[in-house]
């Protein structure tokens, strides 16, 4: 009970979606970018600062810093025409005249299809920022939920059917993932999938064990469980090496929600290769139990992008591990992610 509470206090913001017209135009903007729409006297102010700590803070479990959200900000009045398109937008409303608390609601698709419109009311510069210190991680999880959901958007289209094809024939399960992810490899119980570029990789990896009890789907145990499959299957470039998981930099663990599905647990991190080649990146995992078959099923995706960027990678990749579903489900719908609840992060 404790759990779904944790999940629906981050899940639950009023929302109200708008039908899109086919004749709307679609959302503009790169991944990640955010138009953050307030009155110009506040633009100094240490609210706002409070404000762009929380949506500019460093992504997590990455190698390097990277913005979660990149942000424009632009004032009230000037609020019009190709600005009111961009993908995710956050309206501020100061008004002591007319709002008597802090609220919060958001909308989808209002000026733009693909778009995402969050609007924060307030009687007081004060009252927001302790809005935000108490619920800045559902704020954000608000807005990351709305990327993830325009990158499955893409693999809801275009994926490979290579992968798809695998996937179920070995787990009974689908995935969608990118279309170039082509290349395979298999072991007992475990799937190994990659578009084999050295520029820019991204692997996903399915696989599964036997459940016995909760403690199988924890977090010591996931990890545990990761590395030692990752060792028997995965052999780096030198004798006796392999990809495992970067203890000394903090494990992300929290629990996601998509309606109609069993709970899952979600890792994020870095991986690094274990004696042999200095290579590394971020990597991010979900797993669920299936109790009918008394098996953990866990399926990961993972970057590597030496000396470049890697946040808009590893979302594609995460994006993708929502479309993982039994195969009796044929089509991936990606407004699941919009639903989904998270606990608390930790």
């Amino acid at each position: 009970p404790a759990l779904i509470a944790g999940i629906l206090a981050f899940g639950s913001c009023k929302s109200s979606s708008k039908n899109s017209s086919v004749l709307q135009q679609s959302a503009i903007g790169k991944p990640g970018e955010l138009m953050l729409v307030m009155d110009k006297d506040y633009f100094e102010s240490p609210m706002a600062m409070q404000l762009y700590d929380l949506l500019e803070e460093d992504a997590p479990a990455l190698p390097q810093s990277e913005p979660s959200l990149r942000i424009s900000r632009v004032p009230t009045p000037s609020f019009e025409g190709s600005l009111k398109l961009v993908r995710n937008v956050f309206l501020l409303d100061i008004d002591p005249q007319r709002y008597t608390k802090v609220s919060l609601k958001y909308s989808y698709d209002d000026w733009a299809t693909g778009q995402v419109v969050a609007r924060l009311t307030s009687p007081s510069p004060d009252s927001v920022r302790s809005y935000i210190k108490a619920n800045g991680e559902g704020l954000m999880n608000l807005f990351v939920r709305h990327e993830l959901f325009l990158y499955a958007e893409v693999v809801a289209k275009t994926y490979s059917q290579k992968a798809l094809e695998q996937v179920d024939s070995l787990f009974g399960h689908r995935v969608n993932v990118p279309e170039d992810i082509r290349h395979k490899r298999a072991g007992k119980d475990f799937l190994w999938m990659s578009n084999t570029s050295m520029r820019s990789r991204h692997d996903i990896l399915v696989y599964t064990y036997p459940y016995h009890s909760p403690k199988d789907i924890g977090l010591d145990a996931l990890v545990e469980k990761r590395d030692s499959v990752l060792k028997a299957n995965i052999q780096g470039e030198f004798e006796g090496s392999y990809p495992c998981t970067e203890q000394n930099y903090g494990l992300l663990y929290r629990r996601v929600q998509l309606p109609g599905q069993p709970l899952r647990s979600e890792i994020r991190g870095l991986w690094k290769m274990e004696g042999g080649a200095m290579m590394g990146g971020p990597f991010v995992s979900q797993a669920f139990l299936d109790p009918s078959k008394q098996l953990v099923y866990v399926f990961e995706g993972f970057v590597y992008r030496p000396n470049e960027d890697k946040l808009h990678l590893i979302r594609m990749m995460e994006a993708a591990l929502y479309s993982f579903r039994p195969d009796s489900v044929k089509v991936f719908d990606p407004k699941i992610i919009l639903q989904a609840g998270y606990t608390k992060g930790f």
